[in-house]
């Protein structure tokens, strides 16, 4: 059975699902679409064109789907589509897309907001990602699978962060972060080593884990003198490549045709 706190506002054109919970003070926008099991605590306020699916938790003093922050966008009829099982904690905001990107912000699955934390307009998250306290991510960003983000770091816009990837707090990402490896620092944030606790968490095998660990130490402590450009090329030329470590590969190819290494900056407009 859905509830309604007394204090709530809810739009009538919103579409609510079974078993939602609207606390008190919140406020819930023009066609607005909650799926079932969903649970609002105080103060929380979702802006029209949300699409949200099921059993999402939205802690206290959320903003889901509010106006992108570029002059000119007073009026846009975009969107914010959220998939199931997320949680947004205290104060987390979340900006719907823009007309320059395509118009929507897409969030997957099972992600964690954590408290403070900011999504920018036309962003890409995909499942179980993890964004820790204060976080601060521009507009345009992707955030591929399983990746992990510290508490007070800020992502640069067009930002690609490869899956199963971890960026340590503080940081401050300006260009692409290769999928499976650490990374850490500001202007520049480098390379620190592959993120082999969160592989073994997530079941890698270690003949993948193996795999991973020989094409990294080619990459970055045996060139040999060769760019990093080179070097991923001869190795893509190689047969039998791990599909992950041409995940890799091929992922650092693609940052490395944008003279920013921001691949995402390819696909403006």
């Amino acid at each position: 059975m859905t509830k309604i706190a007394p204090t709530a506002i809810v739009d009538k054109t919103a579409q609510l699902g079974r078993d939602v919970v609207i606390g008190p003070g919140c406020v819930i926008g023009a066609g607005v679409v909650i799926g079932d099991g969903c649970r609002f605590q105080a103060k929380g306020i979702v802006e029209p064109g949300v699409v949200m699916g099921r059993n999402n938790r939205i802690h206290a003093h959320c903003v889901l789907g509010d106006l992108p922050q570029i002059l000119g966008c007073e009026k846009a009829e975009t969107q914010l589509l959220i998939g199931d099982d997320n949680v947004f904690r205290e104060n987390v905001t979340i900006h719907r897309g823009s007309p320059h990107g395509g118009g929507q912000t897409i969030i997957g699955n099972q992600d964690y907001f954590m408290v403070g934390s900011h999504l920018g307009h036309d962003c890409q998250v995909e499942d179980q990602v993890v964004v820790s306290n204060y976080t601060q991510i521009s507009g345009h960003v992707k955030l591929e699978r399983k990746v992990w983000l510290s508490a007070i770091l800020g992502i640069h816009q067009f930002v690609t962060v490869g899956r199963f990837s971890y960026i340590a707090g503080l940081s401050g990402v300006t260009h692409d972060v290769p999928p499976f490896v650490r990374v850490a620092g500001s202007y520049p944030c480098e390379v620190r080593g592959l993120n082999l606790i969160g592989l073994q968490r997530a079941g890698f095998s270690p003949e993948t884990i193996r795999a991973l660990v020989d094409a990294y130490r080619r990459l970055y402590m045996d060139r040999k003198g060769k760019s990093l450009a080179s070097v991923v090329a001869e190795m893509l030329a190689q047969k039998d490549l791990d599909e992950n470590v041409a995940y890799l590969l091929n992922s650092l190819q693609r940052s490395t045709q944008h003279r920013f290494n921001r691949y995402r900056e390819s696909l403006r407009h």
